[in-house]
C-alpha cells in the first residue's frame, strides 16, 4: 500500500529522528518517537502511528526547536486519516466481496437444481427417443469455466448417475 509506505519512509521516519534529538532534553522520547515496523498489520499499524501523533503534538514545541517543520504534525494528521479511510474502504470492499460470492454461490446452487430439473423432464420425456437423448446428452458440451475434480458437475449425465 503506497500510503503506508509514504507514511513510514517518509512522515513516520523524519518524527522518530527527531525523537532521537529530543531524546537529549528527556531519555524516553526516542522510545515514544519509534516508527512502527513494517510487518505489522495495518491496525497495529495505524496504533502505532496514531500514539507516535499524539506524542508529537503534547511534544510540539520541543520538536520545533530540534528541527521539525512546523506542518508535520498537520501532514501526518491528514495523512493518517487519509490511511484510515483507505482502510475502511478496503475492509467495506471484502465485506461486499463476501457477500457477493454467497449472493453467487446461491444462485449457481438454485441453477443447478433447474438443470437437474430440467435434465428430469427431458428424460421423463424424451428417454425413449434415442435421437433426441444422445442430442440432449451434448447439449451440455459446452465451452465454460473449468471444474476442480472434487466439485459436482451440474450436467444432465450427473443427474442420470445420481439417480
Amino acid at each position: 500500500m503506497e500510503l503506508r509506505r509514504e507514511l513510514q519512509s517518509k512522515l513516520l521516519s523524519y518524527l522518530g529522528a527527531l525523537g532521537v534529538l529530543a531524546a537529549r532534553d528527556n531519555a524516553e522520547l526516542a522510545v515514544q518517537f519509534r516508527p512502527p515496523r513494517p510487518g505489522m498489520s495495518h491496525q497495529a499499524f495505524l496504533t502505532v502511528a496514531r500514539g507516535m501523533l499524539e506524542k508529537a503534538s503534547a511534544q510540539r514545541d520541543l520538536l520545533v526547536s530540534r528541527g521539525m517543520a512546523p506542518g508535520l504534525i498537520d501532514d501526518l494528521t491528514a495523512c493518517l486519516a487519509h490511511f484510515e479511510k483507505t482502510l475502511e474502504a478496503s475492509r467495506a470492499g471484502r465485506r461486499d466481496h463476501v457477500g457477493a460470492s454467497a449472493d453467487l454461490r446461491a444462485v449457481g446452487a438454485e441453477i443447478r437444481e433447474q438443470v437437474r430439473m430440467l435434465d428430469g423432464l427431458v428424460r421423463y420425456r424424451f428417454g425413449d427417443n434415442a435421437e433426441l437423448m444422445g442430442a440432449w446428452g451434448s447439449a451440455r458440451n459446452v465451452v465454460g469455466p473449468s471444474r476442480s475434480r472434487g466439485e459436482p458437475d451440474a450436467g444432465p449425465d450427473a443427474v442420470a448417475s445420481a439417480a
